[in-house]
Parts: C-alpha cells; structure tokens; sequence
C-alpha cells in the first residue's frame, strides 16, 4: 500500500513532465502568447561556447504550412530543446548567423496541429530570420561580329 501511496504521484508526475508544450497551443496549431524556452538550456550544444546551429538558409525558407515533422527534420533537424516525449506541438530551435559581420541567434518556434503538421511560425526577436533571397539579376549580353567592310574597288572616269 505504501508504495501505490508514492508510485501513483510518481508516475503521473512525470507523465506530465513528457508532455512538452510551452505555449498554449491550440488543435489549429496557434497561440496568442508563445512561451520561448532559455536560449542558455538548448540541448544542441557543440565543443565550444555557441549554442544552437548555423542553418542552411535555403533549407529554412522551405519550411511552410501543412509540412509534417518529418519533413521539418529533414530540412532543419530535430528541435535544439527538450520538448518532451509524448504529445509535443512545438519545436524550438535557436540559429546562429552573421549579419554585417556580426555574430547573433535568433530562435525560431514551430507550432503543429493535432494531426503533427506545422501551421504557426514564430521569430524571436521579431524579423530575424532568412531574408528573401536576392533576385537573380540576369544580364544579357549581345555580341555581334562585324564583318569587315568589302574592299573598295576604284572606279577610274
């Protein structure tokens, strides 16, 4: 009996603690108010002082609505946090990038539905992240041969 008396607190009490979720995250995959975890508790650590990953840029403007969680791994990888174990609805991750030659991180939340695809996308702070990609600026280049003048023929009178 004494230990049901223990087990059963013990056992719901981590069952909570594997249900990760920050943010109040509705089943559309919104929020009004998200919850960023501490950038210094990523769990994506490298030999070194940086947390987080310096993403491939490309990869992270893919990332749209109706994508599931497979899909989000295989562009940017798994979350830099401990979400939880059983019915996570957002992915934190922090990123490391070089603006004007200055090194920043940004963190980037994605909010999924109750079927696990992304619907929401937050920036911390607000703008950070990829900028569009420069348009390509195509420059047509002509090159015309000239031919030689024909040769002048005297006409004498």
């Amino acid at each position: 009996m004494k230990l049901s008396k223990f087990a059963l607190p013990a056992i719901a009490a981590l069952a909570l603690a594997a249900c990760g979720n920050l943010s109040k995250v509705s089943k559309e995959g919104t929020t009004d108010n998200p919850v960023w975890p501490d950038a210094a508790k990523t769990t994506l650590r490298h030999d070194g002082t940086q947390h987080g990953s310096w993403p491939n840029w490309d990869n992270v403007r893919q990332i749209e609505a109706g994508m599931n969680k497979d899909q989000i791994y295989e562009l940017i990888g798994r979350p830099h946090f401990q979400e939880g174990l059983y019915g996570v609805r957002e992915w934190d991750y922090l990123f490391n990038y070089r603006e004007n030659g200055e090194h920043k991180t940004c963190q980037f939340k994605i909010l999924f539905d109750k079927d696990k695809n992304a619907q929401s996308f937050y920036w911390m702070p607000e703008g950070c992240g990829p900028k569009k990609a420069e348009p390509q600026v195509v420059r047509e280049v002509i090159i015309r041969e000239v031919a030689p003048a024909p040769a002048q023929t005297r006409i004498r009178q």
